[in-house]
């Protein structure tokens, strides 16, 4: 299995590695003596899985990897909001506004 490593965050004075083991899913790896300590996922929600410490220490270990973008879930380029006048006609499917149509701008 191929692991990439995301980059390094320190929490407690120590520094660990987080390694992309598949889409969405991470190994957080103790740098001191190259162990694992868990893995999580960030799709669909967020699941972690400490191995080798406590649950609190882990869930500093996971927020600290997603406040850093050490993960793609917090690179995803986030959907671009189109405005009624830019979104294509619908076909009759939408249901009528409660409000008036728009007066056009007299220039």
């Amino acid at each position: 299995m191929s692991r990439a490593s995301r980059g390094m965050i320190q929490v407690g004075g120590v520094t660990y590695r987080i390694e992309r083991c598949a889409p969405h899913r991470y190994s957080v790896v103790r740098l001191l003596d190259d162990l694992e300590v868990g893995t999580f996922r960030t799709f669909p929600n967020l699941r972690i899985q400490p191995t080798h410490v406590e649950l609190a220490l882990f869930g500093a270990l996971v927020r600290a990897a997603l406040r850093s973008a050490r993960t793609s879930a917090v690179m995803q380029v986030a959907p671009a909001f189109k405005s009624d006048e830019e979104a294509p006609a619908s076909s009759g499917n939408r249901a009528p506004s409660s409000l008036p149509p728009r007066a056009p701008l007299l220039v």
